[in-house]
């Protein structure tokens, strides 16, 4: 007959009765009861064996169990054996009309009592019908099994095979296997398979759930307070998502920054890549947006809202959105000050709106050629949805927004996001001088490297030139590939962050006086011209721009 779903049945010899088809097949030792299953083939290891990740066993005797005419029951006593554990091997099933049927009701009636199934004799042929019939039978069983539990659920219990014994090794191992009656069989097979389907369903549970997290392959290490702190500054980040024609384009996460009372409304601070279309590889390089977007805005108790995009800034990468509905969000505050080397933590939310926490540092690189001179990198990892999360320090503020870029995460820290939040607050745009240069930082060198520029040029710190945009201010000037940026408006800088406060801040003098934000302005930079070695001041006439700045 066939075996039933997820049995294992090894293509081992049985006994059988002395018959025309039986004539053909090796003969088996006298010394084997009828219904005695000798040792599989090497094939089908034992549940002892190592291939099945036990212990060996050594070749099965073909000693007789001192047993009855047919399989004895599993409530019939044995002889005393030693202290070695019982080994299981599977019965293979037999056809009842090639073979005798060692059948013994009471061998299987006790399984079959636990499953609530009819007991059924043995039968002259089995056929595809039958096989059906019987597992319709089960399902039916099983249907009525489930109703007649509690309404929450029942309790979940590991099937018990309906083991008889076989034979007795030399160490006095008693070997068992499934019983041959094949309804106690299908039926331990069926259900167990439940038992599987329900285990599953049990490990999704959120209390029993793996932590979305383990992806990152950390362990956290935070203490009881920690872990508040971090809980209590989570409930500001949340998620979103963008559609376009009907279709989601992207899914992003965002902080929640500010709070209205009085219309019941949040503005929530993210990354414009939650409205891109296509994004190049490049930084540098235009992008396409899709501003009608509809975005939504998922809360940690699973709420949603539409939201309303009130600025993005194409240059920077950032995006605002106000939530329209009333909801209660609690909004977290930016800090200014980024301590490096100090423990930083990854607030974040991943596609199916779970939490993202890991603990991260900031490394001492400069952007690649195709990153923005305004970003600053963290040395751990984020999915793509994290993009626009929250980098906190262990005091629960957020000192920083994440993009996920390659090869290593970046973010703009707190500051240079507060100077673009009261720009867009006072004139709805972020105009900046575009000086086309491309920097690294002098304090990111090798010491010693940094200790070869003081030594021969009595330089500690500054910005050197990576690259100079063809026919702008800078290159008509004088200034190369090389050269150190020293100072911008009269005060030194020492990273990138101080000047992209410093431009913003000449941006935002000039909107005051009521100038066109199109217009033009002068940015003094100091300069050290590495190929003469000289320093000087140098004026440079560039124009504010709302847009991207371009290298081509």
């Amino acid at each position: 007959m066939r075996s039933g779903p997820g049995s294992k049945v090894p293509d081992s010899r049985t006994r059988r009765a002395a018959s025309d088809e039986d004539q053909e097949r090796p003969s088996l030792p006298p010394s084997l009861e009828p219904g005695m299953s000798t040792m599989p083939p090497s094939s089908s290891a034992p549940c002892g064996s190592p291939a099945c990740g036990g212990t060996s066993m050594e070749e099965p005797s073909r000693e007789e169990l001192p047993a009855p005419s047919s399989r004895a029951s599993p409530s019939q006593s044995l002889p005393a054996v030693t202290e070695a554990p019982p080994t299981y091997w599977f019965a293979r099933p037999r056809r009842a009309d090639s073979m005798t049927m060692s059948y013994d009701p009471q061998a299987t009636e006790s399984k079959q009592s636990e499953l609530d199934l009819p007991l059924s004799t043995p039968q002259s042929q089995f056929n595809d019908s039958s096989i059906a019939s019987e597992e319709k039978q089960w399902e039916v069983a099983q249907d009525q099994q489930d109703s007649d539990s509690s309404a929450d659920s029942s309790p979940l219990r590991e099937p018990q095979a309906p083991l008889v014994p076989i034979l007795r090794t030399p160490s006095g191992e008693v070997v068992y296997g499934i019983t041959d009656d094949p309804v106690a069989a299908q039926a331990y097979h069926w259900a167990y398979r439940k038992y599987e389907e329900k285990l599953a369903r049990q490990e999704q549970l959120p209390t029993l759930r793996s932590s979305s997290c383990a992806s990152s392959c950390t362990t956290e290490c935070y203490s009881p307070k920690q872990k508040k702190i971090f809980l209590n500054a989570s409930k500001s980040v949340v998620s979103l998502s963008a559609y376009h024609d009907g279709t989601e384009i992207n899914q992003c996460t965002g902080i929640v920054v500010e709070w209205d009372d009085v219309k019941k409304t949040a503005i929530i601070l993210t990354s414009a890549w939650i409205i891109c279309t296509k994004k190049p590889f490049d930084d540098w390089s235009y992008k396409d947006y899709a501003p009608e977007a509809k975005v939504i805005v998922r809360i940690p108790d699973d709420t949603a809202s539409d939201c309303r995009l009130l600025y993005f800034s194409k240059h920077f990468d950032i995006a605002f959105f106000e939530t329209m509905g009333e909801l209660t969000l609690p909004i977290v505050p930016l800090k200014p000050d980024l301590e490096y080397g100090q423990n930083l933590c990854v607030l974040a939310r991943d596609n199916k709106t779970d939490l993202i926490c890991t603990t991260v540092r900031v490394k001492y690189v400069d952007p690649y050629e195709y990153q923005h001179n305004h970003y600053l990198f963290i040395d751990g990892s984020i999915p793509k949805c994290g993009t626009g999360g929250a980098l906190a320090d262990f005091s629960g503020n957020i000192v920083g927004m994440l993009f996920c870029t390659l090869p290593i995460v970046a973010f703009i820290p707190s500051s240079l996001i507060l100077t673009c939040m009261r720009l867009w607050r006072n004139f709805g745009q972020l105009v900046r001088p575009q000086l086309g240069l491309k920097l690294r930082t002098v304090d990111f060198l090798e010491m010693a490297h940094i200790e070869l520029l003081s030594r021969k040029y009595n330089i500690a710190s500054g910005l050197i030139v990576r690259e100079v945009f063809s026919q702008c201010a800078a290159e008509k000037h004088g200034i190369r590939v090389g050269d150190v940026i020293l100072s911008c408006q009269g005060e030194n800088i020492s990273n990138v962050t101080q000047l992209e406060d410093i431009l913003l801040g000449v941006g935002e003098r000039h909107l005051e006086k009521g100038n066109d934000s199109g217009s033009k302005v002068d940015v003094e930079v100091g300069v050290f011209h590495v190929r003469k070695c000289s320093r000087r001041l140098v004026t440079l006439t560039v124009e504010l721009s709302d847009g991207i700045e371009v290298f081509h």
